[in-house]
C-alpha cells in the first residue's frame, strides 16, 4: 500500500509550544482560584481545553457547569496568546520533514485538539501556516483524543485510508488515538521520554532521526 498522507499534531510536533500551552493553566488557575497546579501536565497533554479545565476543577473539588468549562477554556487560550507572543519557534527539523513530504507528493494535514484560532495563531507565529493542505481542530469532531475521531476525519478529508497514512504525535493520548485510527504512528520524544512512547510504531528523539524517504519506500 502506497503512503498517501502525513498528519501532524501541532503543539510539541510542529510548534515548540507545550511550555506555553500548558503553562497557561498555571497562570489562569492562580489568577482565578489562587491555586498552584504544578508542572506535571501528563494528565492534560493532548486534551482539548474544556477537558483540561474539567480535569483541574475536579482535581481541586471545584463545582462547575458546562458554561464554566467553556469560559475557562477561552480564558486559557487568551492567556496562551499573551505569554507566547513572539516566543514561539518551529520544532527543530520540521521544515525539512515538510519539504521531504512535499517532494514525495504526500498530502499533509494538521490534526490538533486545539481550537482553529489557536492552531492558526501558532502556525502563523512560526511561519508554517501555509504549508498544510488542511487543518482539523477540536471543533471538527465530537470526541477528543484519545478517541481516533480527529485522525479519521483528517484521513477522510485527505482521501487517504488508515493504512496509507502516518500520524506524528508527542502525547500519550495522541498515540492512543492514532493507533486506534489504524494509522502508522510515529512518536517524537519532545514531551514524554522515549520509554513512555513505546506503543507507537516508531519512536524518534528528534526529526533528525526520521528518514521520510526510507519510510516511503517501506510503504511502497
Amino acid at each position: 500500500m502506497t503512503l498517501e498522507a502525513i498528519i501532524f499534531d501541532c503543539d510539541g510536533v510542529l510548534v515548540d509550544s507545550e511550555k506555553f500551552s500548558c503553562g497557561a493553566w498555571n497562570v489562569l488557575m492562580k489568577k482565578e482560584y489562587n491555586l498552584e497546579v504544578g508542572t506535571d501536565y501528563n494528565a492534560i497533554l493532548g486534551k482539548n481545553s474544556t477537558d483540561a479545565a474539567k480535569f483541574y476543577l475536579e482535581k481541586y473539588n471545584i463545582d462547575y457547569s458546562e458554561d464554566l468549562l467553556h469560559v475557562l477554556a477561552k480564558k486559557k487560550e487568551d492567556t496562551y496568546y499573551q505569554i507566547s507572543k513572539n516566543h514561539l519557534d518551529p520544532v527543530p527539523g520540521i521544515r525539512q520533514i515538510i519539504h521531504d513530504a512535499k517532494s514525495l507528493k504526500l498530502k499533509i494535514a494538521v490534526a490538533s485538539s486545539g481550537s482553529l484560532d489557536k492552531i492558526n495563531y501558532s502556525l502563523t507565529e512560526t511561519g508554517l501556516r501555509d504549508e498544510f493542505d488542511m487543518i482539523i481542530c477540536a471543533d471538527d469532531v465530537k470526541h477528543a483524543k484519545p478517541s481516533p475521531d480527529i485522525f479519521l476525519t483528517a484521513m477522510a478529508k485527505l482521501n487517504s485510508k488508515p493504512d496509507q497514512s502516518i500520524v506524528i504525535e508527542d502525547s500519550l493520548s495522541g498515540i492512543i488515538a492514532s493507533k486506534a485510527s489504524g494509522a502508522y504512528t510515529i512518536a517524537i520524544a519532545n514531551t514524554f521520554p522515549r520509554d513512555k512512547l513505546q506503543d507507537a510504531d516508531l519512536v524518534i528523539e528528534s526529526f533528525a532521526d526520521l528518514d521520510l524517504n526510507a519510510l516511503f519506500s517501506h510503504f511502497s
